[in-house]
């Protein structure tokens, strides 16, 4: 049997056609809903559709290669052009250079002693103050703060001196370098904080005191913390030196010395050296008043050292060699040279001493006539030195002139250098009539010359070089140059000025100075012979004050030490230097120096000190 299809009719296609139209009517809305959400104003069947034209695809693909064109010259010049710069800098902030600070060479005296040496410490490189040293234990404590400025820590030393005043003007200090002595040529291996010897020994000697610098390379991280050592090199220490200095036998003279100027009313100020007249080395040297190194070198008070290089006495100064003064009697040392190698005064001359003389209206006196009113009647040359008598001179310069005094001067080293071994020396004055003229605008006048045979008017000497004629006798004609380098060779300045019959002379004069009717009463009793000659010098001063002077040897005729002492307006040589000489020698000889070789001296009475000058 045959089924026949169910016939749903004509309005059934037409429903069937309204639901697919319905159902592609909600596709659409959905698919609209997605377009909205996901491509905001995107509208498919819109006339404004994105139009990709060949001059934009240019623009892009040209801004393109300029761009990495442009990166590529960035790095060209970072990797090629300052690669280097740049990987230097890159390792300076991994890796530090520290410089390692040599140590300065040790100072010691003749017999070892250490005069000057160092100890620990390290130097703060402070970018935004000044650079300075600091001791172990402050380093320690930025150490213990974790202080930042631990990484700008350099090993260094710091110069200390033991025996502080006594020496000072022997060694003098060492300071930070100057910019002005950066500037030189000698200094050029130098940097700026570096210690440099700024006077005495420390400056003379400063080529065998400095060491060579060494340092290490370290790596350290972002925060400057040390990692490890990469590299290491050690520093050379600087030379060690010996002194020809006896570090006792210059404590002995400062004390002595320091005592003096108490007990001499109104003196401030005094110099003594004392020397071996046989080679010229310096066995002591003090100037007072004195000041501590240790003040400049530790750079921790700066008042005290503004005050000690502004005070009115000039502590910095060193007197032995750069303190000028009138010598006074001392130079009728060099006068007797003068008159014996004249030829026309013999040791046998003699003048009569009426205690004054006469050159035209004008006066000149003896100073035991002016102080005693005595007269020492006939005087020959030895007796002139032994009782330094000023008539005596007097009538030697008349008869030898200005000319011939100034001569034998300035032979013996007189105005200007024996070249000692320390920064600083002097010349002093040996005047003629053309200093006088160029100088004061004045003639010379035939008083002058008596002035001068006496050691007064425009002479000027230092303690050295007083000490350089008193050593010329006792070596019998020689004069060494003076040296503080222990080992130096021993160097002749001057010899045979004079034939030893002459310089006999002078010497036996001397010799009589300090015995019984001399003027060096304080020796009158010493138990070693000695030789020497007392200066009270006039310097102008307004309450009358005279500088006093004496200048020695001893053994008189086995010299080992000659001395010179100056108290600057301390009164009679006799009465307030030689003392001081006096005291040196009597420790000096003694073979115990705790106890004294015997000495009866006694003071002297009144009667006694007319002796003195």
């Amino acid at each position: 049997m045959v089924k026949k299809k169910k016939n749903l009719g004509y309005a059934f296609g037409e429903e069937l056609s309204k639901v697919k139209d319905k159902i592609k009517h909600i596709k659409k809305e959905q698919a609209l809903e997605w377009t909205d959400i996901l491509l905001p104003n995107f509208h498919p069947g819109s006339s404004h559709s994105i139009q990709h034209s060949s001059w934009v695809v240019a623009f892009f693909a040209v801004s393109t290669l300029v761009l990495f064109f442009v990166l590529f010259l960035r790095l060209f010049h970072l990797q090629i052009v300052t690669g280097k710069q740049n990987r230097e800098l890159a390792d300076g902030n991994r890796i530090q250079i520290k410089i390692i600070h040599a140590p300065r060479g040790v100072i010691f005296d003749r017999n070892g002693k250490v005069l000057a040496a160092n100890s620990p410490a390290f130097r703060l490189v402070d970018r935004e103050a000044k650079t300075r040293l600091i001791t172990r234990e402050e380093a320690l404590e930025l150490e213990v703060k974790n202080d930042q400025r631990v990484a700008d820590l350099e090993v260094d030393n710091l110069r200390n001196y033991p025996k502080g005043q006594e020496f000072a003007h022997i060694l003098g200090y060492v300071g930070q370098i100057s910019q002005a002595q950066l500037n030189l040529t000698e200094f050029n291996n130098y940097k700026p904080a570096d210690q440099v010897g700024k006077m005495g020994v420390e400056a003379q000697y400063e080529s065998l005191l400095r060491g060579i610098d060494g340092g290490e390379i370290i790596e350290v991280d972002s925060k400057g913390n040390k990692l490890r050592t990469l590299r290491r090199n050690p520093p050379i220490a600087g030379q060690n030196i010996y002194l020809t200095i006896d570090a006792d036998l210059q404590t002995r003279i400062y004390q002595l010395m320091q005592e003096t100027l108490k007990q001499a009313i109104g003196s401030c100020c005094g110099a003594a050296i004392a020397m071996d007249p046989t080679n010229g080395q310096v066995l002591a040297l003090v100037s007072l008043p004195s000041f501590d190194p240790n003040i400049f070198t530790q750079n921790i008070d700066e008042g005290a050292i503004s005050d000690i290089l502004t005070r009115s006495d000039s502590p910095i100064l060193n007197r032995v060699i750069a303190g000028t003064y009138p010598p006074g009697s001392t130079f009728k040392i060099i006068s007797s040279l003068a008159a014996l190698s004249s030829g026309k005064i013999s040791p046998e001359t003699t003048f009569v001493d009426n205690g004054f003389i006469y050159l035209g209206t004008f006066k000149f006196s003896n100073w035991y006539f002016n102080q005693y009113g005595k007269v020492e009647g006939s005087v020959n040359l030895t007796k002139a030195i032994q009782r330094s008598n000023d008539t005596y001179f007097y009538e030697v310069a008349r008869i030898i002139g200005e000319k011939l005094l100034g001569s034998w001067a300035k032979k013996v080293k007189m105005g200007g250098k024996l070249n000692i071994d320390l920064p600083g020396e002097a010349g002093g004055i040996i005047p003629d009539g053309g200093w006088k003229k160029k100088n004061l605008g004045e003639y010379w006048y035939p008083g002058d010359t008596l002035h001068m045979v006496i050691g007064q008017g425009f002479v000027t000497a230092t303690p050295l070089q007083i000490l350089g004629i008193t050593s010329f006798i006792a070596a019998d004609g020689n004069l060494y140059q003076p040296q503080i380098l222990l080992n130096s060779k021993p160097k002749i300045l001057i010899s045979n000025l004079l034939t030893q019959d002459k310089i006999k002379v002078i010497k036996e004069g001397l010799k009589l100075v300090p015995k019984t009717g001399g003027t060096a009463w304080p020796f009158f009793t010493f138990p070693i012979i000695t030789a020497g000659k007392t200066g009270t010098a006039e310097y102008g001063d307004v309450k009358n004050r005279t500088h006093a002077w004496y200048t020695s040897f001893a053994p008189a005729d086995d010299p080992k030490i000659a001395m010179t002492v100056l108290i600057e307006g301390g009164g009679e040589g006799s009465s307030v230097a030689a003392p001081v000489v006096k005291e040196t020698y009597r420790w000096y000889f003694s073979t115990d120096k705790n106890k004294l070789i015997e000495d009866i001296y006694t003071p002297a009475t009144d009667s006694g000190k007319t002796l003195g000058e």
